[in-house]
């Protein structure tokens, strides 16, 4: 039986605990081709082993950050205290000292700054919170940053974007070490998406849009998003908006930072795949999103997923192909 590959994850005072245990819950469900646990999971503190996190709970550590301990992953999350200048000048000071004894090392959102700080990472890219990209860029201009990634790599340094997206790299490591139908088992007991389409930028746009309720854009998107099957053009759109067909593609590429038919199309697909998970027919399900054939749906589900609607039912084992 194969050694249990070891990750070690880092607390501080003020951690994130969705950037603990996200990552710890996908590491923790993985098996081996055994059957047995393929990760076995340590906590570090960084100068105590008791700390409340962003949200107040509380988290123990196994014990304080070790001197020279191999680990096949490395986490440092983010969270309030992952800004702190005294935080981040004692990780980066314990990363120069003791990353190389690591395998990988992964920065979940904010935990992009003491990384950043140790300059192991200058010249590589990182990602971090798209709320945090500007000032992360401002005061490591040595440092590639590319938030608009929900999680990437360069050589062995991992790092993911805002505080969910720990989950998406998590599962994108364990795919890389135990293959694609391993970590499609992770991500269909934690019910998320192996691959998430779309970029933090798209969804930071959203949620901006939705705090302003008398943008003319939100509401032609919100019209949309509760008429899928209508026609969704842009001079239908752009009536909902009261603005001209210009007026309104130019807003709309400014807000979501893609054009109207591009996102309409994304809204349809993930409308789908909702309705794919609890069994839908596919052709039905094609036909209530909006889609005039089944054929035009599922050349444009696959051509934004990377699968057809049926592998995406099959993968989730929660429907037989109706189509």
């Amino acid at each position: 039986m194969e050694k249990p590959k070891r990750v070690a994850i880092v607390l501080f005072e003020g951690v994130n605990a969705l950037d603990v245990s996200g990552p710890a819950e996908a590491f923790a469900t993985t098996r081996d081709c055994s059957g047995e646990a393929a990760y076995a999971i340590e906590t570090w503190g960084l100068d105590a082993v008791e700390f409340q996190t962003e949200s107040g709970l509380k988290l123990v550590a196994d014990g304080l950050l070790p001197e020279g301990e191999p680990c096949d992953i490395l986490i440092i999350p983010g969270g309030r205290g992952a800004r702190l200048q005294e935080t981040v000048e004692a990780l980066a000071t314990w990363l120069k000292d003791n990353a190389q004894s690591c395998e990988r090392v992964v920065s979940v959102c904010t935990g992009a700054y003491p990384l950043a700080h140790s300059g192991l990472v200058d010249e590589l890219t990182l990602t971090t919170h798209w709320a945090h990209e500007a000032d992360l860029q401002a005061r490591y201009p040595d440092v590639s940053v590319q938030a608009d990634q929900l999680f990437l790599n360069d050589e062995k340094y991992y790092s993911s974007g805002g505080v969910a997206s720990g989950i998406d790299l998590a599962l994108e490591i364990i795919r890389e070490d135990f293959g694609h139908e391993a970590a499609m088992d992770v991500a269909r007991e934690m019910v998320v998406f192996l691959r998430r389409d779309g970029g933090q930028s798209q969804f930071s746009k959203l949620l901006q849009l939705q705090s302003q309720t008398d943008d003319p854009i939100q509401k032609a998107c919100r019209w949309a998003a509760a008429n899928l099957d209508a026609d969704l053009s842009n001079e239908i759109l752009a009536a909902k908006a009261r603005l001209s067909v210009r007026q309104f593609t130019r807003k709309f590429i400014e807000a979501i930072g893609e054009p109207p038919a591009t996102h309409i199309n994304r809204m349809r697909i993930e409308a789908a795949k909702s309705a794919l998970s609890q069994r839908a027919n596919v052709a039905q399900t094609a036909h209530a999103v909006g889609f005039g054939s089944t054929d035009g749906f599922r050349k444009s589900f696959e051509k934004l997923t990377g699968i057809t609607p049926t592998q995406f039912q099959a993968r989730f084992g929660q429907a037989e192909d109706h189509s």
